[in-house]
């Protein structure tokens, strides 16, 4: 593909749309499980990350022509919990201030405590 291709985003329902071997292709060697596309394909069909969870898929992707080049896990959250950082101070203030805190994009992992590449 000629560098010239121009690049396209598309945001993903679900990890389910683009192949696990493309994803998998730009995740480091070493890193946590928690970025591959078998952890987030389980947590998305199991139902722990999903819109019903406050966990809505909405991975970012980066795409020259039919090539995956870049990718981050993201999910549109309706809420803090299940996350490590605890930001319930934030979303009070905001809402004794009458701004809106959610839904938020939280780009990395869901559901893990663990330090993990955000941006592959």
């Amino acid at each position: 593909m000629p560098a010239d291709t121009p690049l396209k985003v598309r945001i993903l329902d679900a990890i389910r749309d683009v192949p696990a071997a493309w994803w998998d292709a730009l995740v480091a060697d070493g890193a946590p499980p928690f970025v591959r596309h078998a952890w987030l394909s389980a947590m998305e069909e199991s139902g722990s990350a999903t819109e019903d969870t406050g966990w809505a898929p909405h991975h970012l992707t980066l795409w020259r022509g039919k090539k995956l080049v870049a990718a981050a896990p993201a999910y549109l959250k309706f809420h803090s919990m299940g996350e490590y950082i605890y930001d319930f101070g934030w979303a009070n203030a905001a809402s004794q201030l009458g701004v809106e805190y959610y839904p938020k994009l939280l780009v990395g992992g869901p559901l893990s405590p663990a330090t993990v590449p955000r941006f592959l």
